[in-house]
């Protein structure tokens, strides 16, 4: 393997990891399931195309850590079991005793 090639490859490894992180920061959050979108925006789209993503695409990783929650998790909590992810909706609810 030449040393070109292979600078190559993890130059495109890294313009694609930087991408995905964009991706995930910025597209649009849906629930039920978790999935993100491009919400039309152009960018988003073409982001989307090159990563080979469909609009919607499903993100289960995001979903509310909350008991039979369906909702794209936001935010994080740090509980006595651990850090959960949940939604904005548990966010505000978190002391309920069924969440513990």
């Amino acid at each position: 393997m030449d040393r070109v090639g292979e600078k190559d490859r993890m130059k495109e490894k890294e313009f694609r990891d930087a991408l995905e992180d964009m991706v995930d920061q910025f597209a649009y959050p849906l629930d039920d399931p978790p999935r993100i979108t491009t919400g039309g925006l152009s960018a988003l789209e073409h982001a989307f195309d090159v990563l080979g993503y469909p609009d919607p695409k499903e993100m289960p990783e995001r979903k509310c850590q909350y008991e039979n929650c369906n909702k794209t998790a936001t935010s994080g909590i740090p509980t006595r079991h651990g850090y959960k992810r949940v939604c904005l909706e548990h966010l505000i609810v978190k002391n309920k005793p069924n969440y513990r």
